[in-house]
């Protein structure tokens, strides 16, 4: 039988094999997959960038710590400039083991007898208890018993003291039952040595 030249011819493309388009198909999964040494290479990266930010982070501190040093000896510097200088003899009261190591304060004595004591970072006490300043004689079993005060929402308080400070080797503030006691029978924050005082 004669062709039809108006049929269709089969087509003579030839199509790709089944073997073919599976491992096409497999070497597109294997450029999309996740390549481990991509993955260390990224996790490295970030643990490199963690490790500068500490390193400045680290001598910030630093700086810091070396600024505050600096303006407590500015602050050392003054107050010895002020007890040589002026009519009042000026004692940092510091803090003890039971205090908050920020808390401090001065006790400001003058030669015409008065004198003043400014306390900072006290913590806030519960109800029915009180601040009380101490004198520290020679006899440490008896203290004299100084003023009672308060301190505000910043931990910070103050009240006139007397500056007739002879015979007397130290300073405290303690906490006291409300109404201040006798002796000391709350813990002490803060202490001073003021055997030199020229009260």
């Amino acid at each position: 039988m004669a062709n039809d030249p108006d049929s269709p011819r089969p087509s003579t493309a030839r199509q790709p094999s089944t073997r073919k388009r599976a491992t096409e198909r497999s070497g597109v999964a294997r450029r999309t997959s996740t390549d481990p040494r991509a993955l260390l290479g990224a996790i490295g990266a970030i643990a490199a960038v963690a490790l500068i930010g500490m390193l400045i982070w680290n001598v910030n501190l630093r700086n810091d710590v070396s600024d505050l040093r600096g303006e407590l000896e500015t602050i050392r510097g003054e107050n010895a400039s002020l007890r040589e200088n002026a009519n009042a003899t000026v004692y940092q009261l510091l803090p003890t083991e039971d205090a908050p190591q920020n808390a401090h304060a001065q006790a400001w004595f003058s030669i015409q007898g008065s004198g003043v004591l400014s306390v900072a970072n006290m913590p806030q006490l519960e109800e029915g208890t009180t601040y009380q300043f101490w004198y520290v004689t020679d006899s440490p079993n008896a203290p004299i018993p100084g003023g009672t005060f308060s301190v505000d929402s910043n931990g910070q308080g103050f009240m006139l003291i007397p500056a007739d400070v002879d015979g007397v080797k130290s300073i405290a503030v303690s906490i006291e039952p409300e109404g201040g006691s006798s002796a000391p029978t709350g813990t002490v924050l803060l202490s001073s040595d003021v055997s030199d005082a020229r009260g």
